[in-house]
């Protein structure tokens, strides 16, 4: 899973679906009168005559939405990735009960071959619901024991419940229950929830553990464990992860305006994380502590820090904004 907030997307047409050149793409554009030509007929037409004056183009549009990545671990044939494209967009939408226009889905690179799937907020603004699939840890599994629910399975044994709850018939393969809609039309043949059962009972026991930076959470662990200057911030790293909690994004991390480097930085949520050793009870390091604390606080920071002594649960728990939940 990765997570862009207001990431820019593109949208590129490439031209007809059903063109007989697939190697050839875009639309000719008469740009003399603006109009753009029919499938096929760059040759004179007289229902639809074109100027001598024309041009191949590929529109595209542009926009910043919040998007989620899906990539699953194992390589899945074309009805498997239909199929999970389908219901994690309607367990999506049933759980965080969401309308159907504000969650659209595309397979990635292309319908034709289809590695990833794309899930963005089309709605103005985004409903948020994408980024708690990745920073809460039991979200994801929420939504696939939905997607099992809305299969027509019973999300705790993997039992074939055969229909949904006031269905008159059985569901072989897809129904309007549970995998088709208006908008996959294209995929309904291709849809069959049998052989997407297997890997959601796996989703439904998963937990989700982020890294905030574009590597692996594990190698990202490791680079944080190498920038720590004590063993107390070690220690504290190892507890994090145990536990679950976010990974900061950096360590050691150099903030010029205050002349400090926090021990641990959360860049989006801006806050900087002090783990504090026995030399920080002595009266003019608290009173230099207290400094960087003010200087940082007005420049927008929220400065936390992790005694020696301190109740270093209470501490996560009363930031869940920044740690998430325990695991």
């Amino acid at each position: 899973l990765s997570y862009g907030n207001a990431a820019t997307l593109w949208r590129i047409n490439l031209g007809w679906r059903r063109r007989k050149n697939k190697q050839q793409y875009g639309f000719v554009l008469d740009t003399e009168r603006g109009y753009w030509a029919k499938n096929e007929a760059i040759e004179d037409d007289p229902e639809d005559p074109m100027s001598e004056r024309t041009r191949r183009v590929i529109p595209f549009v542009e926009d910043r939405r919040n998007c989620l990545l899906f990539e699953p671990a194992d390589k899945l044939n074309e009805t498997e990735m239909a199929s999970l494209t389908a219901v994690f967009k309607n367990a999506i939408q049933v759980t965080y009960q969401l309308e159907d226009s504000e969650l659209a889905v595309e397979p990635l690179p292309s319908r034709d071959e289809r590695r990833l799937i794309l899930f963005y907020e089309s709605a103005e603004g985004g409903a948020g619901v994408l980024r708690r699939l990745v920073y809460d840890s039991h979200a994801f599994a929420a939504v696939a024991r939905q997607a099992l629910s809305l299969c027509h399975f019973d999300p705790d044994t993997g039992d074939d419940l055969h229909r949904a709850e006031r269905a008159q018939e059985d569901c072989e393969a897809a129904c309007y229950d549970c995998l088709m809609s208006y908008y996959n039309q294209l995929d309904h043949l291709k849809l069959d929830r049998q052989s997407i059962r297997d890997l959601l009972m796996a989703y439904a026991g998963a937990e989700v553990h982020t890294s905030p930076v574009n590597i692996s959470r594990e190698e990202h662990l490791q680079q944080l464990m190498n920038l720590c200057q004590s063993d107390l911030e070690s220690k504290w790293l190892d507890h994090l992860e145990t536990s679950g909690y976010r990974l900061p994004s950096k360590a050691q991390h150099l903030l010029a305006d205050c002349n400090t480097r926090p021990d641990f930085l959360y860049e989006q949520e801006q806050v900087a994380v002090y783990v504090d050793g026995y030399h920080h009870l002595d009266a003019e390091r608290r009173r230099r502590d207290a400094l960087n604390t003010e200087c940082l606080e007005n420049l927008g920071y929220i400065v936390l820090r992790f005694g020696l002594l301190d109740d270093w649960d209470q501490i996560f728990s009363e930031n869940t904004y920044v740690f998430g939940k325990a695991a």
